[in-house]
């Protein structure tokens, strides 16, 4: 009975190191974009709305303002950092999540709703 235990054990132990090292966030790669500037555009699907955004990039820190169309609870204050071409940002009210960059278009999921915006 105790080798059983040890082989579940095992089993348990493997299955969850499996998990962990699998991954479904964008790859980052090469050197740091600029996201500096004005960036417009919004929530698309059923929660539409639009964004706007003002970025100023220092190295890879990231600061700036984010206004919501409607949404005062959602505008404010961004803080973030530039790791190749993905921002990860963190929003005044609390929230924070990971963008990717690709030329001058920004995208990727805002708390389950899909986001882009271009640089203006």
């Amino acid at each position: 009975m105790k080798t059983f235990s040890w082989v579940v054990m095992g089993l348990v132990l493997m299955f969850g190191a499996g998990c962990a090292s699998s991954s479904s966030a964008p790859a980052v790669s090469g050197p740091p974009v600029d996201v500096t500037g004005s960036w417009a555009g919004g929530f698309y699907g059923p929660l539409s709305n639009s964004v706007s955004m003002q970025l100023k990039q220092q190295g890879t820190a990231v600061t700036g303002t984010i206004e919501v169309g409607g949404r005062a609870d959602l505008s404010g204050g961004l803080t973030g950092k530039v790791r190749g071409n993905m921002l990860d940002y963190n929003l005044a009210n609390g929230g924070e999540g990971t963008l990717q960059v690709q030329g001058n278009t920004i995208s990727g999921t805002v708390s389950g709703a899909p986001f882009r915006a271009t640089k203006k």
